[in-house]
């Protein structure tokens, strides 16, 4: 590998780490904060699937996601949400159909929904998994590490 290449994958594997690790903390730092929203009981009214939009998504043939859609009553007022995690941590799921339908059916008939008490018809049913946010940020810490190792080495 010439010089060059070494120093822009260098350079390229630093810059996905630091961006991952900046992601992976950002995001429990997010989670951290979800954790202090209120619950109430909620009536899953609909399951199913749906399409995705995303055109990246569809090439890929994951283009499915799964489709919860929920009421839940609160002091403000009747509302009705389909995020299954917080908009603020992730993006919907995609996979194949059969993948989105059997998610969709694995939530109960009753569900403890969490509300955003700033703007309750905000709500989520499930956090994403702390051990993902994790993984995330140790790969993040190996990519910038190599690239480190490559910029020093050269």
């Amino acid at each position: 590998m010439n010089l060059f290449g070494s120093i822009a994958g260098g350079a390229f594997a630093l810059l996905i780490g630091i961006v991952g690790i900046w992601t992976g903390l950002k995001q429990l730092s997010n989670r951290k904060a979800l954790n202090r929203w209120p619950t109430t009981k909620g009536t899953v009214v609909e399951r199913g699937t749906f399409e995705s939009n995303s055109g990246s998504v569809r090439k890929n043939g994951f283009q499915y996601c799964p489709l919860v859609r929920y009421t839940y009553q609160i002091s403000a007022g009747d509302f009705v949400n389909d995020y299954i995690h917080p908009k603020r941590v992730q993006l919907p799921q995609h996979s194949t159909r059969k993948w989105a339908q059997q998610r969709a059916e694995s939530f109960a008939d009753e569900v403890t929904v969490h509300y955003n008490p700033e703007d309750p018809a905000e709500s989520f049913l499930v956090q994403t998994p702390k051990r993902i946010l994790y993984i995330v940020i140790g790969a993040s810490l190996m990519a910038a590490l190599y690239g480190v190792l490559l910029l020093i080495t050269k």
